[in-house]
């Protein structure tokens, strides 16, 4: 278990490119030197998901000498906005990192409205992040706008597109079917159209509405 001849003189991590390979890389360095035969490989998985960036960590011991490490990234979804400072936050609500002021632009943006500042690796618990993150991250593929921003407020979730329009999707119930909703109406849309609209409202999926004045509910 302490012999030399099986030291880790090589650490190949698979599954993460860039920063998080880098910072896989370093929270593994420890292991440089430890025997891969008594490699405490709790620890090493225990390091690496505590990382911020990564999601799920494993690990395979290559003999004689080199400790492949899989890395399963966490997933970026929102740009979240606390005061003048953006974080990225995962699709599970964790806290990746924070963003510089021109990072981040091309996910929809959430304002949280919280004095305590967030830290990277914590999990968000607030309502407005969580079903955000639960309307984002059901978007079907091929949907036919980027979505800009979340707003959540009375049990109501909004997602704003182009030209500031609002996809009102009301509660989370049956959201897969409204988001499918409001892509066949955003496809049909004319150029005219998407100039006047000010929202679309799926909340009855069966019933979706357009208008032009944003104060109007459907």
């Amino acid at each position: 278990r302490a012999s030399s001849v099986f030291a880790v003189d090589e650490l190949e991590v698979r599954g993460a490119a860039g920063q998080v390979r880098d910072e896989a890389e370093r929270a593994a360095a420890w292991t440089l030197g430890e025997s891969l035969v008594g490699l405490d490989g709790e620890e090493l998985v225990r390091r690496l998901e505590l990382l911020p960036s990564v999601r799920s960590a494993s690990y395979d011991r290559a003999f004689p000498n080199t400790l492949r490490i899989t890395i399963v990234p966490e997933r970026p979804l929102l740009r979240v906005l606390q005061g003048k400072t953006a974080w990225l936050v995962s699709e599970r609500g964790r806290v990746i990192r924070r963003l510089g002021v021109r990072e981040g632009r091309s996910y929809a943006r959430l304002r949280l409205a919280r004095t305590e500042p967030l830290a990277p690796g914590e999990t968000l618990t607030e309502p407005a992040a969580l079903f955000a993150l639960a309307a984002v991250s059901r978007l079907p593929a091929g949907f036919p706008v980027r979505v800009r921003a979340a707003r959540f407020g009375g049990g109501r979730i909004t997602l704003v597109v182009r030209n500031g329009m609002e996809l009102r999707l009301g509660s989370l119930l049956d959201v897969e079917l409204k988001l499918a909703v409001a892509a066949r109406v955003l496809d049909s849309l004319t150029h005219d159209e998407w100039a006047s609209l000010a929202y679309v409202d799926v909340s009855l999926p069966e019933r979706p509405v357009a208008g032009s004045n944003p104060q109007v509910e459907g």
